[in-house]
């Protein structure tokens, strides 16, 4: 005679559906898509650092030129009397007739360079020069400022700035 406990004997567990669960193939194939997505999300994100830090770099050009220009447009006014001094006729006869650019001045991003130096370093990696050209009698001066960056990369990029001053004298 065998006895039983009072508790009914049940049958082994399974899914309504054996087909319904996953196999293994299918979880390794969810996780490649996975993948594949998270990797062009990182792929867009590296394009959106480069094009922010290149935009913050011709932000920096675009000052450091504007700095030089408002040198031009500042520095050669004379408080009181009038005085008859052309002052940038000794700039224009050292560029623009010779139609070359000043001596190039090398700046980090606030516009000086500690040390001095007159190459490309990695903090000074903005190159400034400008050129003064007279147009003739009578005429104004034409002045153009350009900030060339990215020297460490494999084009170097220009922000160019021009104005005409007239003559005051």
């Amino acid at each position: 005679m065998v006895i039983r406990s009072g508790r009914p004997r049940r049958p082994p567990r399974r899914g309504p559906h054996p087909e319904a669960d996953f196999t293994l193939l299918e979880v390794m194939m969810a996780l490649l898509i996975g993948m594949i997505g998270l990797l062009g999300t990182v792929a867009v994100q590296q394009t959106v650092m480069r094009a922010t830090a290149s935009s913050n770099d011709a932000q920096i050009a675009t000052r450091l030129a504007t700095q030089r220009m408002e040198q031009f447009s500042v520095a050669f006014t004379y408080p009181g009397p009038p005085i008859v001094v052309d002052e940038l006729a000794p700039r224009a006869a050292a560029t623009g007739a010779q139609s070359k650019w000043s001596t190039p001045e090398y700046l980090d991003a606030s516009g000086n360079c500690s040390g001095g130096t007159a190459s490309w370093t990695p903090t000074c990696r903005w190159k400034r020069e400008w050129k003064v050209t007279n147009t003739g009698a009578g005429n104004p001066y034409h002045i153009s400022v350009q900030v060339t960056y990215n020297l460490d990369g494999s084009l170097p990029k220009v922000v160019r700035l021009d104005m005409e001053r007239r003559k005051t004298f």
